[in-house]
């Protein structure tokens, strides 16, 4: 998951006005003030335009923000030299390590600041956080398979019966999880509903791409969390249901975009999706019922379970202002998001 640039204001001079029609030196103009530099004035385009109304992130919250992503690169920096004179870790378990549990939730969570009532364009989202997640699940993949080779990694397959089985198992459990968080959400407040509401795909070709973003998110994520950090832990010295379970907790962090609950929320689906792992050394069926949950939850259940949660605009359902933006979004530039992952998938 930098922020967004304001409009340019191509062809405005720097008064505000149509370049080359000030006024002449020394007069006002009649009736009203003078508009400050950049303010939109009568006959600029930017009145009617939203973008004219966002604000670049104030100076405090800047602050926050860079002193969040400092102080998360000093903890990875920190435990990657602690590892290194680790005698039995390899120096890319080093860094994978002080990567995939230090840096990566920590920036997710640094992050959060930039992402306050904001709109988003969700294509160009999805496509980030496509990309962001292929490559953590490669990197992943890649650092797993040098720790043992293929089938203990978790990439053995499984008979057709038994995957179907798990599949569908993991998947009824990991909504059952969603559906018993709704009501701690909405007592709470609802962590981020605003932000996963604008997440939500609405027209067919966010659809589309949202489906893309699912299975991206079902074979990256579980190669990144439930292959390589499962496997790494246990070279650390945990047996295999301790390392399952200390694994799902940057996974957790990771998604720091739902707010606290969600963070506990999909930390537990993280261990869920975990039991398969260590029951029959194969991450298929993870994978499998990562990609059914996210696509259940983002093109099925979405609405339905965010809509009433938390306040405000959440409370007005998909009447509300979220859900009349057109097919672009707010037209906020989506490199604002923060999906760049930390990226995560909505």
């Amino acid at each position: 998951m930098s922020p967004g640039e304001t409009p340019s204001g191509d062809g405005l001079s720097a008064a505000g006005g149509p370049a080359g029609r000030g006024e002449p030196d020394g007069v006002e103009p009649v009736g009203t003030d003078a508009p400050s530099e950049g303010e939109p004035r009568i006959g600029d385009d930017r009145i009617l335009d939203p973008q004219a109304f966002e604000q670049r992130p104030p100076p405090e919250v800047m602050r926050a923000v860079r002193w969040r992503f400092r102080l998360g690169g000093v903890l990875a920096l920190v435990t990657f030299v602690a590892l290194l004179f680790t005698p039995s870790v390899a120096f890319l378990d080093a860094l994978g390590v002080a990567a995939f549990f230090v840096l990566l939730p920590t920036l997710a969570i640094a992050q959060l600041p930039l992402m306050k009532g904001m709109h988003l364009e969700r294509i160009p989202v999805y496509w980030g956080s496509i990309l962001s997640i292929l490559t953590l699940g490669v990197v992943g993949g890649l650092l797993a398979l040098r720790l043992d080779p293929p089938a203990p990694a978790g990439f053995s397959w499984v008979p057709l019966p038994e995957l179907l089985a798990w599949s569908v198992g993991l998947t009824g459990a990991a909504l059952l999880v969603i559906l018993l968080f709704r009501p701690v959400e909405s007592w709470l407040g609802g962590g981020r509903p605003e932000l996963l509401q604008e997440l939500l795909p609405r027209t067919g070709p966010e659809r589309r791409v949202f489906a893309g973003l699912s299975l991206s998110a079902g074979v990256g994520e579980e190669l990144a969390y439930r292959a390589y950090a499962y496997l790494v832990l246990q070279t650390l010295g945990l047996d295999p249901w301790p390392a399952a379970v200390v694994a799902c907790i940057p996974f957790g962090f990771l998604h720091a975009y739902q707010g606290p609950v969600g963070v506990v929320r999909t930390g537990l689906m993280g261990f869920i999706l975990a039991v398969p792992v260590v029951v029959t050394g194969s991450l298929i069926p993870a994978m499998v019922a990562h990609t059914l949950i996210d696509l259940v939850v983002g093109l099925v259940l979405g609405r339905r379970l965010l809509s009433g949660t938390g306040s405000g605009a959440s409370r007005v359902g998909m009447d509300g202002p979220a859900s009349r933006m057109d097919e672009r979004g707010s037209g906020v530039d989506g490199r604002r998001s923060g999906m760049d992952f930390t990226g995560e998938k909505p």
